[in-house]
């Protein structure tokens, strides 16, 4: 039974006027004010009802006390309405019914279906023998069905099907409606579909329930194939059709229905919907189409003089300029937003820093950013994560710092903001700063969160401590597959081929997960920078053979590279000439590197060949092969190939360097650099370890000569 323990505080009455108020004329009253969702004149009805006695007495009509409880549901008194429910001594259907209702529409079907359960247990033969049983009829029916599609569950949905059809209600065309929008959102579209076609006539609304059902349930070709029923059936699709049609086309991302379902749109008129038009611009931006958007946002907005207050429009606009490198658009949309006054808007001003962002306009992006009265966390970690992929992670800093700051106001940093400062600390060198953000990993509680551990294995495995990156992995309660590869491929960028196989071994043995195409990757560069040729050839023989992965380029390429590096060009030259594919620049580019290594003058010729059938226009190759001839002391064709590209135009982009010393003094140089006020100290220690390195590496080549081949 729904109760409310508070007993009831009915408002004051209103002024006397002398007009005397009865349940007969309070009806219409009460109705008036249902219709105007007015709060005040309710509630001085509900006085005058008191102090008349009508909502006490068992023998006064109903009418006043149903007409009550549904004015104070139309003015969204939930409470209110209860404690009247409670306090009534007779109910009938038509108490229950716009209680049921009401439910549903706050969004609360449970609720509604105790509603209805309280209606079915109310009541009892009294001492005087009348019957105060209630019984649902059409419209509490048709209510609670509509419950039972809200709350999504199937099995609920049959077991109210049948208490309706044991209680004769299946012959009302009304219910049967309400069960085929109820089976549709429920997802079962068979149902539905046989419900619907068993009805004398089927109109737009009982097609359009099934249409978005579907699309409520993510069955999309289902919600097409039902649509082309309802025209072969000859009823015509309305707006609410199209806005279901239009969401299913856009979420397949099906390209080919855009214009044919845009062209039904027009036919039907309904170029002038504004929700229709929305959907379409939406379907048409979220997908790429970024012309279509525009045009149809330009003249449905733009050149009418209307201002577009849907919030989701906007930013679908800008994210469609987004993806496709629409900058122009996208800047004009902008300046159309703040002529119209869209801010301040979290959605639109999230989707402005995520476009400028994405087309490294850093400046554009702070400037939407500091100019947001409110942030959310997306807010954030857009501009952190901006900053941080390039070259100003001190700024980056800044903001986390304020963020975590203010984080007593609702706003903590998420695994989002960690994983986009650990990629900047990483990118840029910065262990001190690592390690600080590192400390907050473990005092926030993200150390439990997998893909955290493995941004740390990866930061500190490219910063030189392996040894944090192997205490991590250790320490590790979950490990999942990027777990593994991470590991792998710190032991490789450390050149501790061993390792890296031992993690391998642990992790086949381990049997779940299974290595995949990246686990072979990694494990075959690591043994190639470890010279384990015949280790790294067998793990590249185990990926079909054992684990039924077929190859890519990428394995291809790291097998010419692991032979390469250690000078077996000619297994090299013949494992290139047995592949199945045909070899692409990441197959020649690392056997010219290798020969430049060597100096294998005759091969790297034979590989920057390929390349310039491949890669015309780059300049790698041309410098690559350049520096091979330079090894071997073949200058003059050093020098013509570095006049070739001055001549044709080719610069080989400036490499630099950063150094951060403690967390201190960072400095970013290139090559020959003397701006730093310790150059001569720094190039004085350099070419003392030069000799040093000369010096052993004669040693060791007088131990175990190489030959090339």
């Amino acid at each position: 039974m729904l109760s409310l323990c508070t007993p009831s505080s009915p408002p004051p009455p209103p002024s006397p006027h002398g007009t005397v108020i009865t349940p007969t004329s309070s009806v219409a009253l009460l109705r008036g004010a249902a219709e105007r969702r007015d709060t005040a004149l309710t509630s001085a009805l509900h006085a005058a009802l008191l102090k008349s006695g009508a909502l006490r007495s068992r023998q006064a009509p109903l009418a006043a006390a149903n007409s009550l409880l549904h004015a104070y549901l139309q003015c969204g008194l939930l409470s209110r309405a209860l404690r009247l429910l409670d306090e009534m001594p007779r109910r009938d259907a038509a108490t229950y019914a716009p209680l049921i209702s009401a439910h549903c529409r706050l969004g609360a079907p449970l609720d509604a279906l105790r509603a209805f359960l309280d209606m079915l247990a109310w009541g009892c033969s009294d001492e005087e023998g009348v019957d105060d049983v209630v019984r649902p009829n059409e419209f509490t029916a048709a209510a609670v069905v509509q419950a039972c599609g809200l709350a999504r569950d199937e099995r609920l949905a049959r077991m109210v099907h049948g208490y309706l059809v044991a209680g004769g209600f299946c012959d009302d065309p009304f219910v049967l409606g309400s069960l085929v929008n109820m089976y549709a959102k429920v997802g079962d579209v068979a149902s539905a579909r046989r419900l619907l076609l068993g009805l004398p006539c089927r109109d737009v609304v009982s097609w359009t329930a099934i249409v978005s059902g579907c699309v409520l349930n993510a069955m999309l070709e289902e919600a097409l194939g039902v649509f082309l029923m309802m025209l072969e059936d000859g009823v015509l699709p309305n707006n609410v059709t199209m806005l279901s049609v239009i969401q299913a086309c856009a979420l397949m991302g099906a390209s080919e229905l855009f214009g044919p379902v845009h062209a039904l749109v027009v036919l039907l008129e309904l170029e002038h919907d504004a929700s229709v038009v929305n959907s379409l611009i939406m379907m048409y931006a979220k997908n790429g189409f970024v012309e279509e958007a525009i045009r149809l946002f330009k003249g449905f907005y733009l050149k009418t003089g209307s201002v577009c207050s849907n919030e989701d429009v906007l930013a679908a606009v800008l994210y469609g300029c987004t993806i496709s490198g629409s900058v122009k658009n996208g800047e004009g949309l902008h300046a159309h937003t703040i002529k119209m006054g869209a801010f301040p808007s979290i959605s639109v001003e999230n989707s402005l820093m995520g476009m400028y962002a994405r087309f490294e306009q850093i400046d554009a992006a702070l400037l939407v950013f500091e100019g947001m009265e409110v942030k959310d966390i997306v807010s954030w970690n857009t501009i952190i994560s901006c900053l941080a992929k390039t070259d100003r992670v001190n700024e980056a800093m800044d903001i986390f710092s304020v963020l975590h700051a203010a984080a007593g106001g609702g706003l903590a940093p998420d695994f989002v903001t960690v994983l986009s400062m650990l990629q900047a600390c990483s990118n840029a060198g910065l262990l001190h700063q690592g390690q600080m953000l590192h400390g907050y990993v473990m005092k926030s509680g993200f150390v439990y969160d997998v893909s955290i551990c493995n941004a740390l294995i990866s930061m500190y495995a490219k910063l030189g401590r392996i040894d944090f990156a192997e205490m991590i992995f250790e320490r590790m309660d979950i490990k999942d597959l990027v777990s593994w590869n991470s590991m792998i491929n710190a032991y490789g960028m450390h050149g501790d081929g061993h390792s890296a196989l031992r993690v391998f071994h642990q992790l086949k043995d381990a049997g779940t997960p299974a290595p995949n195409a990246i686990t072979f990757v990694s494990v075959i560069s690591a043994c190639s920078h470890s010279g384990l040729v015949s280790e790294g050839h067998k793990c590249f023989e185990s990926m079909g053979r054992d684990h039924g992965i077929e190859p890519s380029m990428d394995h291809y390429a790291c097998v010419v590279d692991l032979l390469g590096r250690s000078g077996r060009f000619a297994e090299a030259e013949q494992f290139i000439r047995d592949m199945p594919v045909r070899p692409d620049s990441t197959i020649w580019g690392p056997l010219l590197a290798a020969c430049q290594l060597h100096g294998n003058v005759d091969l790297a010729e034979k590989a920057a060949k390929e390349l310039s059938a491949l890669e015309p226009e780059s300049d790698i190759w041309r410098v690559s092969l350049s520096n091979t001839y330079a090894s071997v002391g073949r200058w003059r064709d050093a020098a013509k190939i570095r006049s070739e590209m001055r001549r044709v135009g080719l610069r080989k982009e400036t490499g630099w360097s950063f150094v951060d010393v403690g967390g201190v003094e960072g400095f970013k140089f290139v090559s020959a650099d003397t701006r730093h006020h310790d150059a001569e100290k720094i190039y004085s220690v350099w070419h003392s370890m030069n000799r040093h390195m000369a010096d052993l590496a004669a040693d060791v080549h007088k131990l175990n000569p190489i030959s090339a081949i």
